[in-house]
């Protein structure tokens, strides 16, 4: 069962306005108006809340009015955004137990590997190398730390 494109855009429409109602719903909550010293808190939010849910007004108009159309993608094209999404995903999971460094290093290998057609003794490098610049960068040059596991924590780092 294929999604047509226009249910995915009435389906989008729908939770941009959603999101402009919170938007305004929330600024509503502050003062919306103009004092002496300027805008007061919840200016601009009110009128970006409001211009947010016109377009997606303007947008469920337009998709409701558009004909029926052709699948929004295949099975194919489906499985290739999976193919980057779900590795992804598993990175960034994996950041909240083993740090930046060592998932970002893994990440990297396996998408070389697997994208890129490197073997996986010269993906396994290309990580590491990636990983140790951002360690040096980011920690030693920069000054700001980034989250840590516990193999930094077993190197000492």
């Amino acid at each position: 069962m294929a999604v047509s494109r226009r249910s995915l855009e009435i389906g989008t429409a729908a939770a941009l306005g959603a999101f402009a109602a919170a938007v305004i719903a929330g600024s509503l909550q502050l003062e919306t108006g103009w004092a002496p010293t300027g805008p007061q808190s919840g200016y601009v939010p009110l009128r970006l809340g409001v211009l947010l849910l016109v377009v997606s007004l303007l947008l469920l108009v337009q998709a409701a009015r558009s004909a029926p159309s052709e699948p929004f993608a295949t099975r194919e094209q489906l499985g290739r955004c999976l193919a980057l999404l779900v590795p992804t995903l598993a990175m960034v999971v994996a950041m909240a137990w083993l740090g930046v460094y060592v998932t970002s290093a893994v990440y990297l290998a396996f998408m070389a590997h697997r994208h890129g057609g490197l073997r996986w003794s010269r993906a396994a490098a290309l990580g590491i190398a990636a990983a140790v610049l951002c360690f040096l960068t980011f920690e030693l040059w920069f000054g700001v730390p980034l989250a840590k596991g516990p193999v930094e924590a077993w190197l000492g780092l």
